[in-house]
Order: structure tokens, then sequence, then C-alpha cells
């Protein structure tokens, strides 16, 4: 399931943040409303990772080798480039959080 509101104070997550999370290397994200800290899901990561790397790489190499359509190293470069940032773009709707470890401590007002 996707995240797309903080179970804490139900401020909508903006699909933007979610995907700078993703292409900057799963980085935690901060709710606006209550300052939460949220991070990826470890068993996502790998998940995610598919999407984002292997998946393009295999797509280049069937269509390199068994399909004979890609001849040169910079066409697979790029047609590993175009579906990687799909995967990216696809990633970031099924990203899941949960609420981090390390959250920041509230001072106390005297």
């Amino acid at each position: 399931m996707s995240f797309h509101q903080c179970p804490n104070c139900k401020e909508e997550v903006r699909y933007k943040t979610r995907l700078k999370s993703v292409f900057f290397g799963y980085r935690p994200i901060k709710c606006e409303g209550c300052d939460t800290i949220y991070e990826v899901d470890e068993k996502f990561r790998f998940l995610l990772s598919l999407y984002t790397v292997l998946i393009p790489i295999l797509i280049a190499y069937m269509l390199s080798t068994m399909l004979g359509i890609l001849h040169t190293r910079w066409s697979q470069v790029l047609i590993v480039l175009v579906f990687g940032s799909a995967g990216v773009l696809y990633a970031a709707t099924k990203v899941s959080y949960k609420k981090s470890k390390q959250q920041p401590v509230e001072e106390k007002k005297k």
C-alpha cells in the first residue's frame, strides 16, 4: 500500500516529496504538519531497486541479444536510462514508509 498521508495528523504527503525521496536514495521524508520523520520500509528497498535497476538492464539485454535491435552500447545505455527513469516514477507511487526510530526531541517550554 502506498503512503499518501501522515497517520498522525492526516496531512497529505505529495507525490513530489515521495519522488524526491526515491530519486535521492530513499531519503527520509518529514511530515509538514507534525514534523514526524518517515523512512522507506526496508522490505520495499529491494523491490523498488528491481524497478529502477534490474528490470531496465534486463530489457536492454533482451533487446540487444535476443531481438538484435540495439547494436551499440550508447543505445543500450539510453534504454537503461529511459526505463530506469520510468522505474523511479513508478516506484514513487508504490513506496511505503514507516515512522523513523530517530525522531527529533521536542524541547520543553519553561
